[in-house]
Order: C-alpha cells, then sequence, then structure tokens
C-alpha cells in the first residue's frame, strides 16, 4: 500500500495524525513492517518512533546492526517530512549520514526527527536515537528531495505521454 492508497497526501491540517493511525495499513507488506518501526507522532518537521531491538536485528558480534539502525532514522526523517510537503509533491532520501555512537543488542530506541531545514526543493533533518535510558545511540542527517509528483511520476499525476 502507498501514501496514496490509503488516501494521505500533504497538505492537510492534521494529516501527520491522520497517517500515524493508518500507519498498519500503510506499512503493510513493506521493509517497515518487517523492521517493527512504531510512528508515535507526525507532524510538520517532526516525527518520533520506536523500534523494539531482538535477535533478528543483531549483527554476528551480538549489537544492533548499523543497517537496522539506519532503516529507523531514515523511516522517522520521512514521517518528518511527509506532513510538512505541498500538495502535489512527493520526497524520496537523497542522502545520509549516521554516526553509530553507542552499541546496543537490546531494549526499546526511540528515534526523533526535527527539521534543520524546509525549503523547497529539500528538506535537511536531524535525527537522534536514544536507548531506554535516553543514551545517545546514532546521531543521523538526512537529507530529503522534495519532488512535484508529475516530474516524479507522470503516470500517476494524470498526466498521459
Amino acid at each position: 500500500m502507498t501514501w496514496r492508497d490509503a488516501g494521505i497526501e500533504g497538505p492537510v491540517e492534521g494529516l501527520g495524525e491522520r497517517a500515524v493511525a493508518e500507519q498498519q495499513a500503510i506499512f503493510r507488506n513493506t521493509f517497515v513492517e518487517s523492521l517493527g518501526v512504531k510512528i508515535l507522532e507526525a507532524k510538520p518537521g517532526y516525527a518520533l518512533a520506536t523500534l523494539d531491538v531482538g535477535p533478528h536485528f543483531l549483527h554476528p558480534g551480538g549489537f544492533a546492526h548499523g543497517g537496522a539502525l539506519a532503516s529507523l532514522g531514515d523511516t522517522v526523517a520521512a514521517w518528518a517530512t511527509f506532513p510538512a510537503l505541498k500538495q502535489g509533491d512527493i520526497h524520496t532520501t537523497i542522502e545520509f549520514k549516521a554516526n553509530f555512537l553507542k552499541a546496543v543488542s537490546q531494549g526499546t530506541l526511540r528515534a526523533e526527527a526535527k527539521a534543520a531545514h524546509i525549503g523547497r526543493r529539500t528538506i535537511v533533518l536531524d535525527v537522534r536515537i536514544t536507548d531506554e535510558r535516553g543514551r545517545l545511540i546514532c546521531m543521523m542527517t538526512v537529507t530529503q528531495a522534495v519532488v512535484p509528483l508529475q516530474e516524479a511520476r507522470p503516470d500517476q499525476a494524470g498526466d498521459k505521454p
């Protein structure tokens, strides 16, 4: 299912709250569903999510895989981005940088994304992932491209070639 299939497109007052309520349907049969990310809050330029770290997230050394942490950060950044979009715009991650600061092997992680810049063509977000004790596990900077849907997917924007 896509955002569009769920009838969720920006900007609409309360869009983030609606999407949070529909996240199970939005995530169905996706990578994010397999991770088990739970979005707690989403609004323009801000999102909060959690992830329970279990054995399937660990690398052979016994700690959470960096790819799982980066995926959590990228996901929460996306949820801070889409409510900030203008009608007819979509987004995609074009770059992220992650600093892994502390190893973790279990527990619930909390990821918080805050916009550092909201522009016409890009949105840049700071993401902090902490453990249950508030210790900083990972810091990320995520850059999202903002693209008019008609440029990205002319077939879905109603334009026929």
